[in-house]
């Protein structure tokens, strides 16, 4: 028993002094990373939609599909600007949450692609600005050039093109509906 016992308390107190390691760093780092996803969160509504000097959220929108989130964009006067939708349609890889600029009138003002696990070097292409400002100025229901659109796919990944494809109809739709 007592071959046991000396182990068990060592593991014990290590585990322990673990434990409360995790919960010093976990309180330390926890209030910088979320200062960093909110200056991330600004940055990407400033870039889908930058005519507009500030956003509020709307916490009682009616959230349909794949959105997660839907803010105010305010211009300078304080009037409303239109909309930053924020959709996960699913691609190749998984889900691509998607940052998307809209105005009233449902002309969209920019996206961002905020995460994605695509294909390096075809759906990771995604992000890159030649793909994104293929939809700038862009109004009613999008669609990728082989099936019959304007918005030109990255080579060899479709799929990719049709989900942010999708997710910019998306959120161009519920604005467009009402957006409520």
């Amino acid at each position: 028993m007592k071959e046991i016992t000396k182990p068990a308390i060592v593991l014990l107190v290590i585990t322990a002094i673990a434990a409360g390691l995790l919960g010093v760093i976990e309180d330390v780092t926890s209030g910088p990373i979320a200062a960093k996803a909110a200056a991330t969160q600004a940055a990407a509504m400033q870039e889908v939609f930058p005519e507009a000097t500030t956003f509020e959220e709307v916490t009682d929108a009616t959230l349909t599909g794949t959105m997660s989130s839907v803010s105010i964009a305010k211009d300078a006067s304080g009037a409303d600007a239109g909309y930053v939708v924020t959709v996960a349609p699913g691609g190749f890889g998984g889900a691509i949450k998607t940052m998307v600029g809209v105005t009233a009138d449902g002309t969209v003002t920019g996206i961002s692609i905020l995460s994605l696990a695509e294909t390096p070097g075809l759906g990771a292409l995604a992000t890159e600005d030649s793909f994104k400002s293929q939809y700038v100025g862009k109004s009613g229901t999008l669609a990728v050039t082989k099936d019959g659109g304007e918005i030109v796919p990255i080579t060899s990944a479709t799929i990719t093109s049709r989900a942010v494809t999708d997710g910019v109809n998306e959120a161009v739709a519920w604005v467009v509906g009402g957006a409520k």
